[in-house]
């Protein structure tokens, strides 16, 4: 079914038309701007990855974003040629767990003392040992000593 305007109505959407012309051109000019940075923050993106890579390795995935906050902090102090007051940032740990995990109950290994080695004990743990120590070899004694 076709819908027919009349005058009335027509002058009503072309005077609306008209109050929104100015709001609906800086909705397309925002939305170009909006284009315009995302684009700009997709180049950015391969940089920071490219400098976390290492700190994701170390943390299990965690970036500096999630680890850092970055504090500014006015120093009381002025600078002598422009008078203006000098800054500081720091760049403080938010969560130090997360860049080293808490330990439980089962991570933790009780100590042995020197009555507890036995050889027995040597024998279950000596691959353990084999691979901290290597084995002398004759080019490590000086047999014309």
């Amino acid at each position: 079914m076709e819908k027919k305007f009349t005058k009335i109505e027509i002058a009503a959407i072309k005077r609306t038309a008209q109050n929104v012309a100015q709001f609906v051109t800086k909705k397309a000019k925002l939305d170009e701007k909006i284009a315009e940075l995302e684009a700009e923050k997709a180049a950015l993106q391969p940089m920071i990855d490219a400098f976390q890579g290492p700190i994701k390795a170390m943390t299990g995935g965690y970036t500096t974003e999630d680890l850092v906050i970055r504090e500014v902090v006015k120093t009381g102090n002025y600078d002598a040629k422009t008078g203006k007051e000098i800054i500081q940032t720091r760049f403080v740990l938010k969560y130090p767990e997360t860049v080293v995990p808490p330990m439980t109950e089962d991570d933790v290994v009780a100590p042995i003392s020197q009555a507890e080695v036995t050889a027995e004990y040597i024998a279950e743990h000596e691959d353990e040992y084999a691979e901290a120590v290597p084995a002398p070899s004759d080019a490590d004694f000086d047999w014309n000593a």
